[in-house]
């Protein structure tokens, strides 16, 4: 299930391809507009030409902010989620216009929390019995990637709720796997990359004709990521442009100095 797929040019629906390009039997699609036939055609040919089984699509037009949008999905899934959800990304967010406080629209400073703070929290709120189910039903992934920003960890003027929402994504994840940590859960956070999508459409423009990555390094990692089990990357944070490989190869260092997550040092 990923949230924020309908651009064919966002990490959401990079994410969906390289799902589908993996053999995810079932792909569950929500995002604000709804997703139209071209795009889920697109998904079902990138995973024959992948040599995998054309997979369930099933798309969604959901206001992720709003509690019961996301409720009323629940009943429309019929018996995809029968033995649970393996993977959720939490991918859906919004960024307001680069402004000060005492500039910028109230409203739309607001959106920006509500998307991809309450957004997250209603997600989470809905689906996350079915990605415990998972584990308990059949030893399944009961994976959940949050999608944060690399914004999360410095700060820029005039992007005060962008940035800070994506941080608090940090701590709330972190938290949310010790709470649910002895049912299975694994969830993590990803920094998708500087990448020029719609969604950073609001960026100074000079900022955002210099970002460098493609969506494709975030959907490719984050399929790696949920392709198995790895308790020891358990509410930490991962940057899809790192190398992989060596990700893996300094484990014991990252789990030993309890690293990748947030502390402050005096």
């Amino acid at each position: 299930m990923i949230t924020g797929s309908a651009w064919e040019d966002g990490v959401g629906y990079a994410t969906a391809t390289a799902f589908a390009r993996a053999g995810a039997s079932t792909i569950v699609l929500l995002d604000l507009h709804g997703i139209s036939t071209g795009p889920i055609s697109k998904l079902e040919s990138a995973a024959l030409q992948a040599g995998r089984p054309k997979p369930t699509i099933l798309p969604f037009a959901v206001d992720i902010s709003n509690l019961e949008a996301v409720q009323n999905v629940l009943p429309q899934l019929g018996t995809a989620l029968e033995g649970g959800l393996d993977v959720l990304v939490n991918n859906a967010a919004h960024q307001e216009p680069y402004d000060n406080i005492l500039h910028s629209d109230p409203t739309t400073d607001w959106r920006t929390w509500e998307v991809n703070i309450h957004g997250l929290m209603n997600m989470s709120r809905v689906f996350l019995p079915a990605l415990l189910e998972s584990k308990t039903s059949h030893g399944g992934l009961s994976t959940m990637i949050n999608v944060a920003s690399s914004g999360a960890l410095s700060a820029r003027a005039g992007s005060s709720n962008y940035r800070s929402s994506k941080l608090a994504i940090l701590r709330w994840t972190e938290i949310l796997q010790l709470d649910h940590q002895d049912r299975g859960l694994l969830a993590f956070c990803v920094n998708p990359g500087a990448i020029k999508t719609r969604m950073t459409i609001n960026e100074p423009e000079n900022l955002r004709a210099k970002l460098p990555h493609k969506p494709d390094i975030a959907g490719d990692t984050i399929a790696w990521l949920a392709a198995e089990r790895r308790e020891w990357l358990a509410g930490r944070y991962v940057s899809c442009p790192w190398d992989m490989e060596e990700l893996l190869s300094r484990k014991d260092e990252i789990v030993e100095g309890d690293k990748l997550k947030m502390k402050m040092v005096f």
